[in-house]
Order: C-alpha cells, then sequence, then structure tokens
C-alpha cells in the first residue's frame, strides 16, 4: 500500500480474454499475497509464452518491485525499478509499431510511462511527478477515445485527476494548463468504478480508496468495507491487514482490533527483512491508537515515540499519525511546548493527509479533549 498519496500508478490492468489471461491472474494474485517468488516465476513463463499479451510485462515489472521491496533498500528498489520500466517500455513500443491502433497495448504503454512518476512521488518532487503522471496519461486518454468501455481506465485517469485535485494552487493550474480536470470528486469518482466494476484494477483501487478513506478524505465505514475485501482476499498481505485494523480501530471495534494487533505481533518477525523494517513502525502506531482509544495514554505515548524512531518508508501517512496523535497527548497532559513541536513535525511533513490539516488546527487551538 500503501501517502503522499497515489502510491501507485498501477501494477496490473487487464482486460478482455486473451491467451494467458489466467497465468497473469495467477502471477498477480501471487505477488498481492506476497508470494513473490511464485509469482516472478509464473509471470517470467508467461512473458516467454506470451510476448504479445497486453498486460503480462507491467504485471511482471509489478511483482518484481513488490519483491525488491520487501528485501532491497530504496536505492535498489527504485533503481531496479526504474531500469525495468525502461526495459518494458520498449517491448510495448515494439508492440505498437505492429498495432498502433490496439487500446490494451496503448493502455499499458502509457502506464508505463506514468508508473515512473511513483519514483518522484516518493521523493515528494511534486510538479516532476505531475509532468512524469502527465506523460502517461495522454497516452492513455487516447484509449478512452478509442475504446471508453474498457473499464480499467478509470483508475490511472482517476488517480491523476484525484492527485492534481489535492495538491496546490501551482499543480492545479499545471493540470488545468494540460487539459484534466484537477478534481478530487471527479478523480474518487472514477477510481470507485474502477474499484467496483473493473474486471482486473479492482484491486489496486481498492488498495489506494482504502489508503484515501482512512488518511485523507475521510470515509470511516467506506475505508472499514474495502480494507475487509482486500484482507479476505489476501489473507497473507501483512499491509493489508495493518489498513484493516486502522479501520478497526477508526471504527471503535477495539475487540477484533486488539485480537489483529496480537496477530500482526506475532507475524512480524516472519516477514522478509525489509518488510520488518517498514512494518514495525506502522504497528508500533496501530498499538498507540489502540491504547489511547482505550484511555491509557502513557503506553500511546511510548508507542507513538516507538512508531516514530523507528521509521523507515517514504509514504509518511502512518508517521504523520504518531506526531498528531503525539501532540494531542501532550496538549492534554498541558505540555504545550512538547504538543507544538509534534504538530510542527507533522505539518513539515507535507504528504496532504487529514492529519496535516489537524496538526494546523491543533496549532493556532489546543487539543483539549
Amino acid at each position: 500500500m500503501k501517502y503522499s498519496i497515489l502510491l501507485v500508478f498501477l501494477l496490473s490492468i487487464l482486460s478482455g480474454q486473451r491467451p494467458g489471461d489466467a497465468e497473469v491472474r495467477r502471477g498477480a494474485d501471487a505477488f498481492y499475497n506476497y508470494e513473490y517468488e511464485q509469482s516472478v516465476k509464473i509471470l517470467d513463463n508467461s512473458r516467454k509464452k506470451y510476448p504479445n499479451h497486453p498486460g503480462v510485462h507491467i504485471a511482471w515489472v509489478a511483482a518484481k518491485w513488490r519483491s525488491d521491496e520487501s528485501t532491497l533498500s530504496r536505492e535498489n528498489v527504485y533503481k531496479n525499478f526504474d531500469k525495468n520500466l525502461d526495459d518494458i517500455e520498449l517491448v510495448y513500443e515494439s508492440l505498437l509499431a505492429e498495432n498502433p491502433s490496439d487500446p490494451e497495448y496503448l493502455l499499458y504503454h502509457g502506464t508505463t510511462k506514468g508508473l515512473k512518476a511513483r519514483i518522484l512521488l516518493g521523493q515528494k518532487k511534486w510538479i516532476p511527478t505531475l509532468f512524469s503522471a502527465y506523460k502517461g496519461f495522454r497516452i492513455i486518454q487516447k484509449v478512452e477515445q478509442i475504446d471508453s468501455t474498457l473499464l480499467d481506465l478509470y483508475l490511472p485517469i482517476g488517480i491523476v485527476e484525484y492527485y492534481a485535485g489535492m495538491s496546490n494552487v501551482l499543480i492545479k493550474a499545471g493540470a488545468e494548463l494540460f487539459g484534466l480536470e484537477a478534481s478530487k470528486q471527479e478523480g474518487l469518482r472514477k477510481m470507485e468504478i474502477a474499484a467496483t466494476q473493473s474486471p482486473w484494477a479492482w484491486t489496486e483501487a481498492t488498495s489506494i480508496l482504502s489508503f484515501i478513506y482512512q488518511f485523507v478524505d475521510i470515509d470511516i465505514e467506506r475505508g472499514y468495507l474495502l480494507s475487509k475485501k482486500l484482507v479476505e482476499k489476501y489473507p497473507n498481505n501483512y499491509d493489508y491487514k495493518i489498513h484493516y485494523v486502522q479501520s478497526l480501530l477508526q471504527k471503535g471495534d477495539l475487540q477484533l482490533a486488539r485480537e489483529l494487533l496480537e496477530e500482526l505481533n506475532e507475524s512480524l518477525n516472519k516477514q522478509r527483512p525489509r518488510h520488518q523494517e517498514l512494518f514495525t513502525s506502522y504497528v508500533y502506531y496501530l498499538w498507540a491508537y489502540y491504547y489511547y482509544l482505550n484511555g491509557d495514554e502513557g503506553k500511546a505515548l511510548n508507542f507513538s515515540n516507538l512508531s516514530i524512531d523507528n521509521y523507515y518508508s517514504d509514504l509518511d501517512a502512518f508517521l504523520g499519525e504518531s506526531y498528531l496523535l503525539k501532540g494531542k497527548i501532550m496538549d492534554k497532559q498541558g505540555k504545550r511546548m512538547e504538543a507544538v513541536v509534534a504538530y510542527k513535525k507533522c505539518v513539515k511533513l507535507g504528504n496532504y493527509t487529514n492529519a496535516i490539516k489537524l496538526a494546523e488546527e491543533y496549532l493556532n487551538n489546543p487539543f483539549l479533549q
């Protein structure tokens, strides 16, 4: 998962029935379920058997990316990701040379270009992110003109529209200059279509929307339903389970949240090295939130500090929540200066989450509830 928001431009979107569809779907399901070696093996073979399949190449990149992400440093993950995207971009250009109007080849060619924005997004280079995403988006817009019935199209289009709509004035102006609709509402509507109706993009659309509803445009019930759906489909996905617990805590279901937190604790040391490093801070935050809701501010503060001190992800939504929670506890304890420091660190993240808005509010008016 998943922000500085919009964690990915998409991993595996396919549509229609083609030879190789079943194998590519198995490969995609495998990496979503953290079975990376199996996923890469399936997709390596599929690329050889079905080189003309429109989605197999980008699904392979996604599998390699997720596999690298679980074991390698951030720098090496992005290095490999960029190289693999360059490789498959040449593949799609070759396929399009023979089939220049094929909507699915165009879709994945555009998605490949758009995925390069993911690296810039992790570095919070907002305007370069928009330019990179725009290159892919323009190609995808052509696909919409050729075949608007491809429901998987709604995810990448919705992502760009939402991202432009949530960003600063300069990025909004740039988006409008490019002819994009900088509207969060329209972006959400399109991503909801992808999550509920598209044959292939639904998984990534559901994951992105779950994140948005938990951390950005808060919708507790919708975020809960989406995160629950993902956990039921991919029970081995540790990240999906983390977000499901976040939704349970937001809903106030502390008993089930506690049970799943214990499961997360028990299975953390079974995760891959890089995942352990990434997810430890997330789990610390969930414990902090749990104890805060239970009225134990001492333990909540302790776990908030652990989350902050052990944070390694470039996607810093949970870090913002940890700073915000720490600030609220400090305010309630009458330690205003320490609260202000925590709120300022939260705001400095600049990740457009709801935590930033609340921290800005509490900088002006202390949290006293």
